[in-house]
């Protein structure tokens, strides 16, 4: 089946990892087990709402400082090219989102957040972009960096291909290690 879309998750994927997790953990109580939104929905109302408020900073923090990964402006300027539609799927919240998207010019047809369903690694998001796009799992390829991309993609059955920050990490999946070495890796010659 011909690739129609091209779905993107953000921190680490289109900007450099920033966020120091064990210092996001610590920093709400959280213990290793659970996801760190999934850790703060367990506490109590006023527990939930500073931890969030904790959450948010850092990911905004991420979103002012982390630096674009090398060759996102060439791979959009290469992908206006092409007639596939692009999303953005991230577990940030809508306005760390935003900001990225604003501060490096980025161009997508649907940007999706965590305020608009199930976070990865459940399927909920990237199955939101499918019935957007009205495309089919095969049609679309899931570019991200991390364990719960990796999980959301199989679980909606949509071809995932790995980000990898350590080209001495063995990958179990298709891998690339910098940007600008995505297209050639999903061949889009007809």
């Amino acid at each position: 089946m011909t690739l129609q879309a091209i779905f993107f998750d953000m921190d680490g994927t289109l900007t450099s990892p920033w966020i120091d997790w064990t210092k996001l953990r610590t920093a709400i109580g959280a213990t290793d087990g659970l996801g760190i939104i999934d850790y703060v929905e367990t506490l109590p109302p006023p527990q939930q709402e500073q931890a969030k408020a904790v959450v948010r900073e850092f990911e905004m923090d991420a979103a002012r400082l982390a630096p674009a990964n090398p060759g996102l402006a060439d791979l959009f300027t290469r992908l206006d090219e092409l007639p596939l539609r692009r999303a953005l799927i991230t577990n940030n919240h809508r306005a760390a989102m935003n900001l990225v998207v604003e501060r490096y010019e980025l161009s997508f047809d649907l940007c999706l957040s965590r305020e608009d369903g199930v976070l990865k690694p459940a399927p909920d998001l990237l199955l939101i972009a499918l019935r957007h796009f009205d495309i089919d799992p095969e049609a679309a390829v899931f570019v991200g960096d991390g364990r719960y991309d990796r999980v959301a993609s199989a679980a909606a059955g949509v071809r995932y291909v790995h980000l990898s920050h350590d080209r001495d990490q063995p990958e179990q999946e298709e891998t690339f290690y910098h940007l600008t070495e995505l297209l050639p890796l999903l061949d889009l010659s007809e």
